[in-house]
């Protein structure tokens, strides 16, 4: 898979996931078999909104192969891949989210794996569009 292929679906799959955050936050967490208070829901309208401009950052950059912002943000990508796969697991672990929520394990490890990849083997100015 080139990197930008990889990009365009995380991209695509952040904005859907923040839109639902942000327009019908208390069914998306149902999904998961959970719920939360009015504080919740405007931390997860939040979270949407980030999820949202995050994808737009993405979608911007996923064809600028060689560029200093591009190589941060697999960088950056990578890290919070990786640290919300440790986070997402830790929850399924203690029981917060019913078995839908390992779908979220595996997608954060996904990420994590293949922008490690384009992090650590595609190093320098080598094409990995």
């Amino acid at each position: 898979m080139k990197l930008g292929t990889l990009i365009t679906i995380h991209s695509i799959l952040l904005f859907l996931f923040g839109l639902g955050f942000l327009l019908v936050p208390s069914w998306m967490l149902s999904v998961y078999d959970t719920s939360t208070n009015s504080t919740g829901l405007i931390t997860a309208r939040v979270f949407g909104i980030g999820n949202i401009q995050l994808s737009i950052i993405m979608w911007s950059s996923r064809d600028d192969v060689g560029s200093k912002i591009l190589k941060t943000l697999v960088l950056l990508l990578f890290l919070g891949n990786a640290l919300a796969f440790l986070l997402a697991l830790q929850a399924q672990i203690s029981g917060v989210f019913n078995v839908l929520g390992w779908t979220n394990v595996a997608l954060y490890l996904l990420f994590a794996f293949g922008y490690g990849y384009f992090q650590l083997v595609l190093k320098g100015d080598r094409d990995a569009s």
